[in-house]
């Protein structure tokens, strides 16, 4: 089923109640997938989201999807520069979608948006990673054209505070 009144536009600072509370159901989505329990610290992930996202040091703008008032969906992203590509790169860190609202054009549409923001910023490349063991979300991904990049590995580095 496709929503017909289903719209997408940039997260604004109104939205954070609202993206606070599905940051924490994607952590409990990630729950029920690796078994681990994550803090759902909701004062606490809002004073993040806040600060990283319309603070004065910005890591991430974002898209919300919302029908008749209602939030289904968020894609968080940032912007990069690719040296291996030559080009610019829009960086997708979080996608997702509430579990009423999948399967019905939601992400699809949250991944066009995205599409349409890189062209206009110049950029050559989006990129995200999905965890190897979220198939739902590989063939999603994977339905909207994308492919593995098999020729990097992800690394982290934690940082002390």
């Amino acid at each position: 089923q496709t929503l017909q009144a289903m719209r997408v536009r940039p997260l604004v600072r109104g939205d954070l109640a609202e993206l606070t509370t599905m940051v924490i159901e994607f952590e409990r989505f990630l729950d029920a997938i690796d078994g681990k329990k994550r803090r759902h610290d909701a004062k606490r992930m809002a004073a993040k989201l806040k600060a990283s996202g319309f603070g004065r040091r910005r890591f991430f703008s974002g898209l919300i999807a919302e029908e008749k008032g209602k939030a289904l969906g968020y894609l968080l992203y940032h912007t990069g520069f690719s040296t291996n590509f030559h080009c610019g790169t829009l960086f997708v860190s979080d996608l997702f979608v509430r579990a009423k609202a999948r399967r019905s054009g939601v992400g699809r549409a949250l991944m066009e948006r995205a599409k349409a923001i890189a062209r206009a910023k110049g950029c050559g490349r989006i990129e995200w990673t999905v965890w190897n063991i979220n198939a739902p979300a590989i063939g999603f991904y994977v339905g909207l054209g994308a492919r593995p990049l098999d020729d990097e590995l992800i690394l982290g580095l934690k940082l002390a505070k």
